[in-house]
C-alpha cells in the first residue's frame, strides 16, 4: 500500500478541496493556524464531509513529515491521473497541452503545472518512468494548480505523441537554438509542446516524431531556460484566450 499523499499550505489544501478531481480524505490544522483560516477551512470540510482534525505543531510535523505549509494539511489517498484514452476524447476543439520528456524536479513540474493552470493549457502528459510523479512537493510549487490541470501519465511518451497527432494535435520540440521563433509562431487549433529534461532535453524518438520546433529567442551567450522557466513563456505565447485576459 502507497503512503498517504499529504498537501500542505494554505492556498494548495484549498485548491484541493476546491477541485473536481481530486479528492481529500481529510485535514489536518495545528493549533498554529489562525483562527479566520481555521474557520474558513473548518466550514469547507463540513461542506465535503471530511474529517478535520486539531492537533500540536510537533504533531503535524510528525504526520505530515512537512515543517512547511503554515500548519495547514489534507490527505489524500492517491493523486488521480487522466487516462489518455479518457483526457483526448473530452478536449475543446481549440486545445494546448505539454508533454515532458523526464522531467525530474518536483519545483519544475509544479512551476510547469502553474503556468499550464494559468494560460489555460488542457492538460500535462508525463511518462510513468524516469519522470518526477505528483506528489506534495508538486503540489505546493504548483500553489495548488495539480488539483485542477489534468496530468495524463502515460507509459510510452513517443505513442502520446503518435496518438494526439491522430486526433488533430501537431506536436513541437522546445528548442534551444532550432525552430521556430516563438514571437512569430502561429499555432494550430490542436497544439502541444514536448519540453525535455533537466539535463539531457528531449530524446530522439520523442525529437523525430515531431511536426517541428519553436524556439525562445534570447539575448547571446545565453543558449537555454530552466524547463519551467521557458514552460511559462510558451504557455504564455500559445495560452488560449480567456474572459480575464
Amino acid at each position: 500500500m502507497s503512503p498517504a499523499l499529504w498537501v500542505t499550505g494554505r492556498h494548495p489544501v484549498e485548491e484541493l478541496l476546491a477541485s473536481k478531481t481530486q479528492a481529500a480524505r481529510k485535514v489536518l490544522l495545528s493549533d498554529a493556524v489562525a483562527a479566520e483560516i481555521r474557520s474558513r477551512i473548518e466550514r469547507t470540510a463540513k461542506g465535503l464531509s471530511l474529517p478535520c482534525l486539531s492537533c500540536s505543531r510537533e504533531e503535524w510535523e510528525r504526520r505530515t513529515g512537512e515543517r512547511e505549509g503554515g500548519g495547514v494539511a489534507a490527505e489524500i489517498a492517491e493523486f488521480r491521473y487522466a487516462g489518455l484514452e479518457d483526457w483526448i476524447p473530452a478536449l475543446p476543439e481549440t486545445a494546448r497541452a505539454f508533454l515532458l520528456d523526464g522531467v525530474t524536479d518536483p519545483q519544475n513540474l509544479g512551476g510547469i503545472l502553474r503556468s499550464a493552470r494559468a494560460f489555460s493549457f488542457d492538460g500535462v502528459v508525463i511518462p510513468a518512468d524516469r519522470s518526477c510523479p505528483v506528489t506534495g512537493a508538486v503540489f505546493r510549487s504548483s500553489a495548488g494548480a495539480a488539483a485542477h490541470v489534468p496530468v495524463v501519465q502515460v507509459t510510452n511518451l513517443v505513442r502520446a505523441i503518435e496518438r494526439l497527432q491522430e486526433s488533430g494535435f501537431w506536436l513541437y520540440a522546445a528548442e534551444g537554438q532550432a525552430g521556430d521563433d516563438l514571437s512569430g509562431f502561429r499555432p494550430a487549433k490542436r497544439t502541444a509542446v514536448v519540453l525535455g529534461s533537466e539535463e539531457k532535453g528531449i530524446r530522439r524518438l520523442a525529437r523525430e516524431k515531431c511536426d517541428g520546433a519553436v524556439r525562445i529567442a534570447m539575448a547571446p551567450g545565453v543558449d537555454s531556460l530552466n524547463v519551467s522557466v521557458a514552460a511559462g513563456i510558451i504557455a504564455f505565447s500559445l495560452g488560449k484566450p480567456s474572459k480575464s485576459r
